[in-house]
């Protein structure tokens, strides 16, 4: 298995309980240098020291986050990118490695701040379900390849977190019980980042109200995730039933069927039908997706088409909705 590590508490605690399990697996630590300070060569050297230590082998893998932001686009956050990148370097070295999985040490504590960073961006209920134990993951959930990487990675990653129902100040328990020296990453005390105020602001504040706040948000996203996986499953098969569609032309729906569902179920139906042409619903807003609605509402019954981001067209006709390519573009590379 690969483990991501940084060197702070919930990474180490991770690789040294696996390193030290009875399961017999072989563990190969990967750290991402991200080269956003002067430092990070020096510090990543000690993160190597650290886990040959523990006697597991360390990986260093430098990325350039800068130049995948650049090809992000504008408005992608120095987080968002790094993350993106940090996340193909790991696969990519799964894949080298034939490794099983991808494990990371993220925490209940992570779990509550990504449900509130979603909350707070206004995210619909597939948002709000956090991170997941087990997930596979698709390469496009991370954006463009990494070119320096020297391979993309392969379809289909295994990513675990098994220390998501932890909470953080076990971690650190941990880390202290065994004598584990933890390599604090200075850029997480930096108010700068969003999550950094909701994990140094908010959370404290939140937890005046109730001081179980961050069990309760990760508790909160489970339950979320369990009927988000119930209403994936309805919509895919609704999908299937209602979508005609050819190899190389557009998807097509019956109106009056389309118009029978209710508005949730009619945007998860085109959201499905978005993913099945592009493969991703990178760069599809919610706003577009309602303004997509609204179109296909009688009060718009005028408008004939309406354009969806990523080269793609709602098409309205009297007995069917087509969900197609505009003229001239390539969905491969929108």
């Amino acid at each position: 298995m690969v483990v991501g590590l940084s060197g702070g508490q919930d990474s180490l605690c991770l690789l040294h309980a696996l390193r030290n399990s009875a399961l017999g697996w072989t563990v190969v630590a990967v750290h991402v240098d991200h080269a956003l300070r002067a430092t990070s060569a020096a510090d990543s050297e000690q993160v190597r020291a650290l886990g040959e230590r523990l006697g597991t082998r360390v990986e260093v893998v430098r990325v350039d986050v800068p130049a995948h932001r650049r090809r992000l686009g504008r408005g992608t956050s120095v987080q968002l990118a790094a993350r993106g990148a940090r996340y193909q370097a790991l696969a990519v070295a799964s894949a080298r490695l034939d490794a099983a999985a991808i494990f990371v040490g993220h925490t209940a504590d992570d779990q509550a701040e990504t449900l509130l960073l979603h909350l707070l961006r206004g995210s619909g209920s597939a948002g709000l379900v956090g991170m997941r134990t087990w997930a596979l993951v698709e390469p496009s959930a991370w954006g463009p390849a990494v070119e320096h990487l020297g391979q993309p990675p392969q379809p289909g990653t295994w990513l675990a977190r098994p220390l998501l129902g932890v909470e953080r100040r076990t971690t650190l328990a941990y880390c202290q019980m065994y004598g584990l020296p933890v390599i604090e990453d200075p850029s997480n005390r930096l108010r700068a980042y969003t999550r950094n105020r909701v994990r140094l602001d908010l959370l404290p504040a939140l937890e005046a109200f109730n001081p179980a706040i961050r069990r309760v948000l990760s508790r909160t996203a489970g339950l979320l995730a369990e009927d988000e996986e119930s209403l994936r499953s309805i919509t895919e098969d609704l999908h299937a039933r209602l979508a005609c569609a050819t190899e190389t032309g557009p998807i097509s729906y019956p109106r009056t069927a389309w118009s029978a569902l209710p508005r949730g179920l009619q945007r998860r139906l085109l959201r499905e039908g978005i993913r099945t042409l592009r493969g991703t619903l990178v760069n599809v807003s919610l706003g577009a997706l309602d303004d997509a609605l609204d179109f296909v509402t009688p009060v718009r019954a005028g408008r004939r088409s309406y354009d969806l981001p990523g080269g793609l067209r709602l098409r309205a006709e009297r007995e069917r909705l087509y969900l197609e390519a505009r003229e001239g573009l390539n969905l491969a590379g929108a």
